[in-house]
């Protein structure tokens, strides 16, 4: 085994939180994250740059690149805060240090190739563009490398966005050697000029101009998951601009998607299922995704129009696992408005939402089963295909007259009489006297569930 290989091997283990989802030393991974490319740094300038060395600089492609990816994703929290933005910054740096790694090492190869030939006067910048063959970094590396820090340069906080978007200048901009395989160079360069003038760490500057890189498929997944962390989070001032940028790319007419004609609309619907699916039980993620779908349905996106019927589909079954048994108030609450407004749409997925939004009418938090409540209420005013016109003042009485904050059983029984207005199937089983017994543990379970919830949303 190679000399070098076990101190690699070791701090690319130890730069990132796999596996180890509790650890509170978020320093340590700092500090190998920092002293990962120190040393491929000081390794690669002592060999030779002709002929050695050609096993480094794969294990650099192949694991440093890689740990240094998975260092980006630490989102690691503790009484300090944020602490794997500390390590998101590292990385950040570090992965471009090791770019200039693999490029200087391909100018080297490429020269040597065009010196049998007739290019051996190009300069680096010419050597680097003039060949797609010997590549240790390639077209895959730098669209992950562009959509990883494109991501952090959208999320919440100002310092890290700040230095993604100086990152990304860094990589667009390069003195010495043009960076190749970059997607849509000439978008990213217009969105990202190389200026010094905009203050990129204020939200009403930088949102505008970044959520332009949507319209981008190599780019608009990896934008999404991290503007949603903006966009449905809980300052307020940063989720104005956000959305607020959100929205007007969704309604500004001079951007050309170039996707056979799809709407922008259209496209975001796609990418937020794509999250829903890849983020699917990581509340850091998917309840501000769950805010911000919300968001965008109160400002009329997505709805009133035709051919979303697999997003509503889509987010029903989404919106449905999340919630079983979640206890995050904020979450089943962004939940159950999601499920209204598909509710109230005339589209054959509002029989799916409704019922599902139906099932929150005896939840055991007596403040959900109010919530749902009050959106099926709401639903029934605006849509009045869900039952049949000889009952709907009826099912709207009971929910009105109902005390869905006290009792779940009772809340359970009128749950069922709307059901049953509304034509769905109710399983009902007979209860034995040893179950009839259990009504005063079952209440008092119950006020011990309202407590877990209380506990949960910090009051």
């Amino acid at each position: 085994m190679l000399k070098w290989m076990p101190v690699m091997s070791k701090l690319c283990s130890s730069c990132t939180i796999e596996d180890k989802p509790d650890d509170p030393d978020a320093e340590a991974r700092v500090n190998s994250v920092r002293g990962l490319i120190s040393v491929c740094e000081t390794l690669t300038a002592s060999f030779d740059q002709l002929s050695n060395g050609d096993s480094l600089y794969a294990y650099i492609k192949d694991y440093v690149m890689r740990a240094l990816f998975r260092a980006l994703d630490d989102y690691a929290v503790d009484n300090r805060g944020d602490v794997g933005s500390w390590v998101r910054e590292a990385a950040m740096d570090a992965l471009v240090r090791c770019m200039f790694i693999l490029c200087k090492r391909d100018i080297v190869a490429l020269r040597a190739v065009s010196a049998t030939g007739h290019d051996s006067e190009l300069g680096d910048m010419e050597v680097n563009a003039s060949s797609t063959a010997y590549r240790l970094f390639d077209s895959g590396i730098a669209q992950d490398l562009v959509a990883g820090i494109a991501k952090q340069a959208v999320e919440k906080i100002d310092k890290i966005r700040e230095i993604a978007i100086k990152t990304l200048q860094r990589i667009l901009y390069h003195q010495e050697h043009l960076i190749p395989f970059i997607p849509h160079r000439e978008l990213l360069e217009e969105i990202i000029p190389n200026s010094r003038d905009l203050e990129w760490a204020v939200p009403t500057v930088s949102y505008p101009r970044l959520v332009k890189l949507l319209q981008v498929s190599y780019y608009s997944k990896s934008v999404l998951s991290g503007l949603v962390i903006s966009t449905g989070g809980l300052q307020e001032s940063l989720k104005k601009a956000s959305m607020s940028a959100l929205v007007g790319y969704l309604q500004d007419s001079d951007i050309n998607t170039n996707c056979e004609g799809k709407s922008r609309e259209y496209l975001l619907s796609c990418d937020l299922l794509w999250g829903l699916q890849h983020y699917q039980k990581c509340d850091r993620v998917i309840t501000p995704m769950f805010k911000t779908i919300e968001a965008l349905f109160s400002k009329k996106v997505f709805l009133n129009k035709e051919g979303y019927s697999e997003f509503y589909s889509g987010l029903v079954d989404s919106v449905s696992s999340e919630l079983k048994g979640s206890k995050d108030f904020t979450k089943l609450c962004a939940g159950l408005s999601i499920l209204g407004y598909i509710s109230s749409e005339s589209d054959g997925t509002c029989t799916k939402a409704f019922s599902q939004l139906l099932t929150f009418l005896g939840h055991r938090y007596p403040k959900i089963r109010k919530a749902a409540a009050d959106q099926v209420y709401l639903v029934l005013l605006q849509n009045d295909d869900l039952i049949v016109s000889e009952n709907m003042d009826k099912a709207q009485e009971l929910l009105a007259e109902t005390c869905w904050e006290g009792d779940v059983e009772e809340a359970r029984r009128r749950r069922s009489e709307i059901n049953e207005m509304a034509g769905f199937r109710v399983t009902t089983s007979q209860k034995s006297g040893k179950q009839e017994t259990r009504t005063v543990a079952a209440s008092t379970d119950e006020n011990r569930s309202y407590s877990s919830l209380v506990d949960f949303s910090g009051y």
